[in-house]
């Protein structure tokens, strides 16, 4: 029997709950709503997103719950495109939930996803790049888009903009969690990647070396990277 009250009250529940505003939402409660939820209350749920709540609003986490636990690909898509960082944030849960049933079907929905932008780029590699998520047969494909929209960073010229900086916040972590799933791969890739002249690609690769997987997996590669980084003007 479900948990979660139907009609006004949902709303009212999920809000209370939500430990918003604060620092880090109720996201044992999200990930209790994602596997209970009926799709008349993730529909529900998805109302919330008419507000436009900013980022510390207790309705923020309402639509996160209607967001992640929708299931569908276009509302995952819009969600991704968000102003609002938790927004963004519920379509890379909903995503990674559904890869976790079903990882054809991850990628199917984001083979849908025809000429993305930033955004949608950033929601697709933190998707992937999951712990939880990624397995070692699949990291080559995955490095195939990190490779992809390492080019994107390469060649961007608007690199002031809010999406930008997004998709770039992403791209600091999400290589690392590919590198340490397969070492071998991943430094091949790393390494092909150092020869860039970009400071952009270089601030990338510089955040990715600071996170303590990478260390884990080889903290004297780690330390050579970091050399070879701070001797390129």
């Amino acid at each position: 029997m479900p948990i979660f009250p139907q009609g006004a009250e949902l709303l009212q529940v999920l809000e209370k709950e939500s430990k918003l505003p604060g620092p880090v939402a109720n996201l044992s409660l999200l990930g209790q709503f994602i596997k209970e939820a009926t799709p008349e209350q993730a529909t529900l749920c998805l109302s919330a997103l008419d507000k436009k709540p900013d980022a510390s609003s207790p309705s923020t986490f309402v639509a996160m719950c209607g967001v992640a636990a929708s299931g569908n690909p276009e509302v995952f898509r819009k969600a991704a495109n968000s102003n609002n960082w938790r927004i963004r944030e519920s379509a890379v849960i909903g995503l990674q939930n559904l890869g976790l049933k079903n990882l054809d079907k991850l990628y199917s929905v984001f083979d849908s996803w025809e000429n993305t932008n930033l955004l949608e780029k950033r929601c697709i590699a933190a998707t992937l790049c999951e712990p939880a998520l990624i397995k070692p047969e699949e990291v080559e494909k995955i490095l195939s888009v990190l490779n992809d929209y390492m080019e994107v960073i390469e060649l961007e010229k608007n690199v002031k903009s809010e999406e930008y900086r997004v998709f770039k916040k992403a791209m600091g972590y999400c290589i690392s969690v590919a590198v340490a799933a397969k070492p071998e791969k991943g430094k091949e890739f790393f390494e092909s990647w150092m020869r860039s002249p970009s400071s952009e690609i270089r601030w990338v690769l510089s955040d990715n070396l600071k996170h303590n997987r990478l260390r884990k997996m080889d903290s004297e590669w780690v330390d050579a990277q970091i050399e070879i980084l701070s001797d390129v003007e």
